[in-house]
């Protein structure tokens, strides 16, 4: 393997809006130490992962939700803890490939089998970055 395929990393993009702010970043920023280390452990590891590995995960870290419009989600193992029991999902899209990001659109703690507000709000922000209403800024895990 090259050593630029090696030090290849995904960047991850928030979606940024003048009605919204930075509403996955404010979500994540907010969410307890141990949850945001369940979801930088994920990031981390997808960030490194070559792009036909993806799709080959089988819903468990990551779902293309064919048929969805374009959007996909990652996915993160339920957390447990004194306020009960999270499903936490990020709904984003790729793009183009070639461009190395993955940009993230809904953050949501999904407690239906299909969410499909949760979806029609990153299908809707999708929309706003594809007619420039949006745009889209560096995610932040630290």
């Amino acid at each position: 393997m090259s050593d630029e395929v090696q030090d290849f990393k995904w960047e991850f993009l928030g979606f940024e809006s003048p009605k919204e702010g930075q509403p996955v970043q404010s979500w994540y920023d907010t969410l307890p130490l141990d949850h945001r280390d369940e979801i930088k452990d994920v990031i981390g590891y997808l960030q490194v992962t070559p792009w036909d590995e993806w799709d080959e995960m089988d819903g468990q870290d990551f779902d293309p939700l064919n048929g969805e419009g374009g959007i996909s989600e990652i996915r993160f193992r339920p957390i447990k803890c004194s306020q009960g029991k999270f499903y936490y999902r990020i709904y984003g899209y790729f793009g183009e490939v070639e461009e190395g990001s993955y940009k993230l659109l809904h953050p949501n703690n999904k407690k239906v089998k299909n969410d499909r507000q949760g979806k029609g709000i990153a299908k809707r922000r999708l929309r706003e970055l594809e007619s420039e209403e949006a745009t889209l800024h560096p995610f932040n895990m630290d």
